[in-house]
């Protein structure tokens, strides 16, 4: 019996169908893992391979009670699994897709290849589906958009020093990704959505989907526009060309975000770009009409004026005038220092 006739004779197996997923997934998986290693003798992080079964315990059948996110691509169950709390994604498709199955599988390499403790952490996956499971940490705080224009803004709105560390864990993050393997990995999706918090309100840098392994000064690099509209570089739109000063320019509006409290996601539904405005409103009326008021009750304005420089050089239009990702931690440890030492004397 050839394979082909295998294959029909099995369709609708699900033992079968399991299998099958598994090793597909699973060989995608290591071609992922090697690729971004770049033949480095890097030790991935423990993966462990759950059932399809264990999962669907562990959400009690996929309880709508235990869905504690909803995203384009899936849905988020919070869950008990070897006896810790754990955030379970899962996909909204089912069936076949390989675009989708391409993004989970991806986020699963980035998590097990390059580790940061301002990353995700990822625990294990399910590769019995078409599309795969994924487990992570939970965190219980939410995203970082939730406090400055979601539910938890009114109610919880992040503190000046609160806006501050959260920009210095996320630009120590990519700082890492961008210099921690022998090519740089690049995000391509840095947005406030998909950047979650811990218990202790540090900020953790998710959504690996997107992620592209790059070769320096490679000019042949031609890639999709992958992110999400209102963060995504304006020149790598124009070139399609993926640098890591991508990166820069979306953490560039993440920072004017933090600042502002405005959402780049509906300002671009509006047809609005938040750089832009913030540039427009700075030469025209002063940027601190756009900042929003709790970061001006309890920055200092230099600490302020130093954070505005820092972002509107990131979103420069084009990516040889933005700093990279290292000038930026090293700048904001700076002012986090200032202004740690700043609330310090004003307690004594």
């Amino acid at each position: 019996m050839g394979q082909a006739q295998y294959k029909k004779k099995n369709k609708g197996n699900k033992k079968f169908e399991a299998v099958e997923n598994f090793t597909k997934n699973g060989g995608i998986l290591l071609e992922k893992q090697i690729a971004l290693s770049q033949g480095q003798h890097i030790r991935a992080v423990y993966l462990k391979i759950f059932s399809e079964e264990e999962l669907k315990n562990a959400t009690n059948g996929y309880d709508p009670d235990l869905v504690v996110g909803s995203y384009h691509e899936g849905v988020v169950y919070r869950a008990i699994l070897d006896d810790r709390t754990v955030a379970i994604k899962i996909p909204q498709e089912r069936g076949m897709n390989p675009e989708l199955t391409d993004l989970f599988l991806t986020d699963v390499s980035i998590g097990m290849v390059v580790c940061h403790a301002n990353m995700v952490k990822i625990y294990g996956c399910c590769l019995e589906t078409s599309v795969p499971m994924m487990v992570y940490e939970f965190y219980p705080n939410k995203d970082l958009s939730q406090y400055l224009h979601g539910d938890l803004a009114l109610e919880k709105p992040m503190k000046w020093s609160g806006r501050l560390r959260a920009a210095a864990d996320i630009a120590y993050a990519l700082s890492y990704m961008h210099n921690a393997l022998s090519k740089p990995v690049v995000h391509r999706d840095v947005k406030s959505f998909g950047i979650l918090l811990d218990s202790s309100f540090h900020a953790k840098l998710g959504n690996f989907g997107y992620s592209v392994s790059i070769t320096p000064g490679k000019k042949d690099q031609i890639w999709p526009v992958h992110g999400t509209m209102g963060y995504i570089d304006p020149e790598y739109i124009e070139t399609r060309e993926v640098t890591e000063k991508c990166d820069v320019y979306s953490f560039g509006v993440l920072m004017l975000e933090l600042l502002t409290a405005r959402d780049p996601i509906k300002m671009a539904r509006c047809g609005e770009d938040l750089p832009n405005e913030f540039v427009y409103a700075a030469k025209r009326i002063g940027a601190n009409e756009m900042i929003d008021k709790i970061v001006l009750e309890e920055g200092n304005m230099d600490e302020i004026e130093r954070f505005v420089r820092l972002a509107l050089a990131c979103v420069a239009k084009k990516g040889e005038e933005r700093p990279t990702m290292i000038c930026v931690v090293a700048e904001l440890w700076q002012i986090q220092e200032q202004d740690s030492k700043r609330r310090e004397n004003s307690t004594k």
